[in-house]
């Protein structure tokens, strides 16, 4: 068991926000040494990833047993901790069927590299199940520790997050079975790195000749939720007046928390502006449904709007009603009902772009519908006020480096209380806003127009998964066991 607890306190240490992504490349190498009690071996896989998501999300502990009990007044602290303890255990659960899997067939699989093959796929296909149906989320993915590491990474413009998954389990796995020594581990390391400085270093650079403005409220959530819309009105107004015109002006999501200001004398003023400065912005609205939607402004007038149709779990809908009706108290504002349309748009004298609304952009699907509906660039605004915490911050942005490389497009993220920057078609932060200031910034873009095989195919790696899994254990099957 505690080599289970070393290997997720090793990975939780990769990720975004904490120490340095090169340790996933040997963190895993603990938990195959306890997973070698095969018996015991589902228990750990599970135990390992809880601890992981326990350590790594530590930042959603004081929002669920402080912030949300303070502000909404539905439940108790004590109650927030069971649930982030219930959200732990749901992230767990898909690596029970790693641990089972691990279990049953390893020691019946023959050849070294067979048997990497099969526990990278097993994995990797667990983390799928990880991101999908109504509870999916893809944080704290392996791939996640290498948003800096330019170079690896761009196999995800193939292969996806899941290829880098992969290519880090099988790392780990040979490293375990060859009984690596330290020094082999640094050796192995270096050469990643050599061919990722090799990689990173003759990717094409970009002339980004498109500016816009990022526009960071940096709100708190009091203000946010208590103060009269048409004092952030005129906060937003101030803020932006020496700004440029006729750049295209990007707000965070729910600037306005609680209230539809569509057909109020706030929306002409918003209007108004448009004729000058182009505007995308965030607030609910109420037709026959509530949403949470983000709006574009430009030459006077609404253009249109874009509806989140990736709703965060509890919070904004219900997922499961008949299981966890009782879980209804966390409900935020309202709960929304889901857009289904990936509707890109186009105001003169910018390129056609795609709107992701907050935790959106941890979903692949969601840009990749977007780039083949025609966005040759990409933006993401998104609250993130409630995180006291920078980690959760750079966890958050992390994900647009790799919606990026997917889609070999420049990605626009304006958060709240930041992160607010961009980031290219390569993956490269390009710039970045100071975090926690009310301060606006230009970005510059460039438009790209590239088809990716990740954008044509999206997770086919996830069917490849599941073929090795099933397939390894028949084609390299050790009949020394004797046992299939």
């Amino acid at each position: 068991m505690i080599f289970a607890i070393i290997s997720s306190i090793l990975t939780a240490l990769s990720m975004p926000g904490f120490l340095w992504g090169g340790i996933v490349w040997f963190s895993l190498i603990f938990l195959f040494k306890s997973m070698e009690n095969r018996k015991l071996s589902f228990l750990y896989a599970f135990l390992y990833e809880y601890l992981l998501i326990f350590i790594s999300m530590y930042w959603v502990i004081p929002i669920l047993t402080k912030n949300l009990p303070e502000f909404f007044g539905k439940f108790s602290s004590v109650t927030g901790f069971f649930v982030y303890l219930l959200l732990c255990l749901v992230e767990a659960i898909p690596f029970l069927l790693f641990g089972a899997l691990y279990s049953y067939f390893i020691d019946r699989i023959k050849g070294d590299i067979p048997k990497a093959l099969f526990v990278s796929s097993a994995f990797t296909f667990s983390e799928f199940l990880r991101g999908i149906g109504e509870l999916g989320f893809t944080g704290i993915r392996l791939s996640d520790a290498l948003y800096k590491d330019i170079g690896i990474i761009q196999i995800a413009s193939i292969t996806g997050t899941l290829g880098i998954v992969f290519l880090i389990v099988f790392i780990n796995y040979i490293l375990y079975i060859k009984k690596s020594k330290i020094q082999v581990i640094i050796i192995t390391i270096s050469f990643i790195y050599l061919a990722n400085w090799i990689v990173s270093t003759n990717l094409p650079l970009n002339s980004a000749n498109v500016p816009i403005v990022a526009v960071q409220t940096n709100y708190e959530q009091q203000v946010k939720y208590t103060s009269k819309i048409e004092k952030i009105m005129y906060n937003i107004e101030n803020l932006i007046a020496n700004t440029p015109n006729n750049y295209l002006h990007i707000l965070p999501e729910a600037v306005f928390a609680t209230e539809d200001i569509r057909n109020s004398q706030l929306e002409e003023k918003l209007k108004n502006i448009s004729k000058r400065k182009p505007i995308i912005l965030g607030f609910p609205t109420y037709d026959l449904q509530p949403k949470n939607s983000a709006l574009v402004y430009a030459n006077g007038n609404l253009v249109g709007k874009y509806d989140k149709i990736k709703l965060f779990p509890f919070v904004e809908f219900l997922p499961y009603e008949k299981f966890f009706k009782k879980f209804e108290f966390l409900k935020g504002v309202a709960y929304f009902t889901p857009g289904d349309e990936f509707k890109t748009f186009k105001i003169d004298g910018f390129p056609e772009f795609g709107i992701q609304i907050c935790f959106e952009s941890y979903f692949p699907e969601i840009s990749r519908n977007l780039s083949n509906n025609g966005a040759k660039v990409l933006f993401v605004i998104t609250n993130d006020g409630w995180y006291k915490h920078d980690t959760a911050l750079w966890q958050h942005f992390s994900k647009i480096v790799f919606r990026a490389i997917e889609n070999q497009r420049y990605v626009v993220q304006v958060s709240n209380t930041g992160i607010s920057g961009v980031v290219d078609n390569f993956g490269r932060i390009q710039k970045i806003l100071p975090l926690r200031n009310q301060t606006t910034g230009i970005l510059n873009i460039s438009v790209k127009n590239t088809r990716t095989f990740y954008q044509k195919f999206g997770d086919w790696f996830s069917i490849l998964s599941i073929l090795l899994t099933l397939l390894i254990p028949l084609l390299y099957k050790d009949i020394r066991k004797n046992r299939i």
